[in-house]
């Protein structure tokens, strides 16, 4: 079972100006054309299974700005889908083990951008 893997991409600038995250990220994750939907905006949509490793990664479009990963919250942690863990590497890469029966499961994903503490609301789909 392969590792998936998400990429969050954050203009901090027009976040932080637009007091709007949801409009100033882009998701990708690693299954490209398998199954995954909404690619490029913030309700990605990534497809899993019970077992499988899911880690996500934090990044600013600009090299100025500072973007890190401040918790998961939602179905996905209150409901033990999956419980996100730092794995140390500056709060931007987080990682957890899939833990559910098959299901659509939303998470909120909280960030500091800028310094500014924001969150939007991706989904976990468990087949």
């Amino acid at each position: 079972m392969a590792i998936i893997d998400i990429l969050v991409v954050v203009d901090c600038l027009g976040a932080v100006a637009a007091n709007d995250l949801c409009n100033n990220v882009y998701l990708a994750d690693s299954l490209k054309f398998l199954g995954s939907w909404n690619e490029g905006q913030c309700d990605l949509h990534t497809l899993t299974q019970t077992g499988q490793l899911v880690k996500w990664r934090v990044v600013p479009v600009s090299p100025d700005s500072t973007v890190s990963i401040t918790g998961f919250s939602g179905q996905l942690v209150e409901q033990h889908i999956c419980r996100p863990v730092n794995t140390g590497l500056e709060n931007e890469v987080w990682e957890g083990r899939i833990q559910a029966d098959p299901g659509r499961y939303t998470y909120q994903l909280s960030l500091s951008v800028d310094g500014k503490n924001m969150s939007f609301i991706p989904y976990i789909e468990v087949q």
